[in-house]
């Protein structure tokens, strides 16, 4: 018997996205090369959301990205998850963090 993890398997949209690029004469990997990032960047879109690639996709297909992803997108074709790296927390909090690590024996300095 085969041991499997969760995730390791494509979802049957992912097979039918790669199918339809292959049908258009495109890869995983040729989109990452004419947008310049990794097959694997590309390949990430499949799993979760990541809007440039999604982006990306969609357009090699001629399709928005709602309706491939239409669990990531709202009624509009917005995306439905806030975008960009999370916000640091403000420099109160970041003070106070420090302080009360130096309370608990830690410098807060790079060894």
């Amino acid at each position: 018997m085969e041991k499997q993890t969760a995730g390791t398997q494509p979802t049957p949209d992912a097979l039918w996205i790669k199918y339809q690029l292959r049908r258009r004469g495109y890869t995983l990997t040729s989109l990452g090369r004419e947008h310049g990032v990794s097959r694997h960047a590309v390949s990430l879109a499949l799993r979760r959301p990541y809007p440039k690639m999604e982006a990306i996709i969609a357009k090699a297909l001629g399709l928005p990205p709602a309706e491939l992803w239409p669990d990531r997108y709202d009624q509009q074709g917005n995306p439905n998850r806030p975008l960009g790296r999370p916000q640091k927390p403000a420099a109160s909090n970041l003070k106070n963090h420090i302080s009360c690590a130096n309370r608990n024996g830690k410098s807060g300095e790079p060894a």
